[in-house]
Formats: C-alpha cells, sequence, structure tokens
C-alpha cells in the first residue's frame, strides 16, 4: 500500500518530464502589419517637412508643404490670352502678354559709323532711332538681345511706320559718328509664359494691363498631406528637394495596423495556429485588463531560426511601435 501511494505521488512529476510542456507567456513588441506610401501628386518643390519620423498624425493633415513657383510680368503690356485656370496641371503655355512697346526694331550694325565704339553695342543701353527716307518718324528705345553684329532693339517712345527702314544712333542729335547700326521695324512679338505643374494662383484676366514686376500666376505650393491616421514611420525629403509627380515621400503605418510580433521557437510555433486566441498585456498598463488578439500570421525567420507569430489586437487605443507586449497562450 506504501508502495502504490508513492507511484501515484510521483506520476504527476513524471508525466510532465515525459511530455514536452507548450510554454504560455512570450515576449513580444508592437509592429506595423501594414504601411501606407505617401505620393506627391504634382511634381514641385518641397518648401517645408511638417511631420518627423515617430510623428502620430491624423487624416489630412499636412506632412510637408510644397513652394510656389511664382512668375512676374518682364514688362509692361496688356494681357492678351490666359490658356489655363485655377487647378490644371499645366505644361506649356499659361498665358500671352502684349508689351505696350508697339514697335520692336531689328538691327544690325551695318551701317554704323566705321569705328570699333560704334560698331559695338550693349544690352541695356538707349538709343535712337531715325526713318532713312526723311528722317521725319523718330522713337527712342532699349538694346534688349544681342547676338554677335545684330540686336533687338524695344521702342519706349516716339512714332515709327511698321516695315521701314530707320538708323540707330546714340545720341538724340543723330550725330553721324555716334550711328551704331540700321534696323527694320516690326511689330513687337506677344510675349508667352509657360509652366510645368499645377496652376495654384491665377491674379490676372485677359485683357488687364500689367506692369513689370507684377505677379501673374503661381504653379505648385499647397501641401502634401497625410491620407490616413497613423504613425509616420519614414519621410524621404526635406526643403528644397525638387520632387516628380507621383513619387512617393512618406510611410505611415494607420492606426488600425499596429499588431504584435513574437519570436517563439520551432515546438511552440508547431502549436499555435492562425485564429488562435491570445491574451497581451502592454508595458506601461500592467494595472489593466488584457486585450484579446488573434493571431493572424506565423512565419519562419531563417536568420534566428525562430519563429515570429503575427497579432492583430482588439482594442482602440493608441498603440506605438516598439512597445514590450506579453503573450499569453
Amino acid at each position: 500500500m506504501d508502495m502504490l501511494k508513492r507511484w501515484l505521488m510521483l506520476l504527476p512529476v513524471l508525466l510532465s518530464l515525459a511530455a514536452p510542456g507548450l510554454a504560455e507567456v512570450y515576449t513580444g513588441t508592437t509592429a506595423a502589419l501594414s504601411t501606407v506610401t505617401v505620393r506627391t501628386e504634382d511634381a514641385g518643390t518641397i518648401g517645408s517637412a511638417e511631420a518627423v519620423a515617430g510623428q502620430r498624425v491624423e487624416a489630412g493633415q499636412p506632412l510637408y508643404r510644397m513652394k510656389a513657383q511664382r512668375t512676374f510680368a518682364s514688362q509692361d503690356g496688356d494681357v492678351s490670352l490666359i490658356s489655363a485656370d485655377v487647378g490644371d496641371a499645366v505644361s506649356g503655355e499659361v498665358l500671352e502678354l502684349a508689351p505696350t512697346q508697339r514697335y520692336t526694331i531689328h538691327c544690325t550694325v551695318d551701317s554704323a559709323y566705321k569705328s570699333a565704339a560704334a560698331k559695338l553695342v550693349h544690352s541695356g543701353e538707349t538709343v535712337y532711332a531715325k526713318c532713312t527716307r526723311d528722317g521725319t518718324h523718330r522713337a527712342v528705345g532699349t538694346v534688349t538681345e544681342i547676338d554677335g553684329a545684330e540686336y533687338r532693339v524695344m521702342t519706349l517712345g516716339g512714332e515709327l511706320y511698321v516695315g521701314e527702314t530707320v538708323y540707330l544712333y546714340r545720341d538724340d542729335a543723330f550725330t553721324a559718328a555716334q550711328r551704331v547700326g540700321i534696323g527694320t521695324v516690326v511689330v513687337s512679338d506677344t510675349e508667352t509664359y509657360e509652366a510645368e505643374g499645377r496652376l495654384t494662383d491665377l491674379r490676372v484676366a485677359e485683357g488687364d494691363w500689367v506692369e513689370r514686376g507684377q505677379l501673374l500666376y503661381a504653379t505648385g505650393g499647397g501641401e502634401i498631406a497625410a491620407p490616413v491616421s497613423g504613425i509616420v514611420v519614414s519621410l524621404s525629403c526635406q526643403a528644397g528637394d525638387a520632387v516628380e509627380a507621383d513619387q512617393a515621400v512618406a510611410e505611415i503605418v494607420p492606426a488600425d495596423a499596429v499588431g504584435v510580433e513574437a519570436q517563439v521557437d520551432e515546438t511552440d510555433a508547431a502549436r499555435i495556429a492562425v485564429g488562435d486566441r491570445v491574451a497581451l498585456t502592454f508595458a506601461g498598463r500592467e494595472d489593466e485588463d488584457a486585450t484579446p488578439g488573434t493571431v493572424v500570421g506565423i512565419s519562419y525567420v531563417a536568420e534566428s531560426d525562430r519563429y515570429t507569430v503575427v497579432i492583430r489586437p482588439e482594442t482602440d487605443a493608441a498603440l506605438p511601435l516598439g512597445m514590450s507586449v506579453e503573450v499569453r497562450v
């Protein structure tokens, strides 16, 4: 009888030694179950970054502010054509400006006075024109473009006829020794303004008269916002960076995509299955009730010769990444 009692007392110990047991508690950390890539809508330049990696953001919150590219009138004139409206993606002409100066003179140093000084003109200098026929048509202008022996003069005042030939001088007395060339009067070219990107601001309308230096329009600008609420895990741009359309500029872990990863050995992994229910206790929240969770994946990690058990917690609480978690199976 004594011998039988001793065997009965030893039986639980022998059974526990004979059968490998399943560990019930594991240590894990919170990790991303998935991420959302944030992409640019248009090409442009980053003006400033409004978030940092690790920051929790709400849907619609700015991650970057884009720098607007502003375009100004290079001369006085009338807006003769507008080819786009605010919000349009443009690639080329935005508007045309008809200069206030009605005439342009296409010139050459041919017929200039026979001196090196007379045959050398400078961009921006003032010259005086009179017609070669009888000198009755006269005007004053500014040298705007030079290409070897040829140059262009934009008239600032006076009266000339389109198509007539004029002599150009450095003085309003039309001194022969100050003659710098000969030219033909044409109608001033309409100036075309072009852009690439999305038109975000338009300050003029067709028929408006504008002054040199006046803002005409702007492209780019605006914000690149978070498409979902969650945790910013990476930002790939900084102020001054040029970006292309549809370029990836950030990664966000959605608020409902923070899960738990626990490393287990092969024996324990064989006893855990997708769909199993577990209890989770998060570091710093030990005084709270355990949070239920569900095993959603098991994968082999070759580097560590262990398995990763992935768990989706059932909680509305905002979980940070990298938090220690106790997992009870």
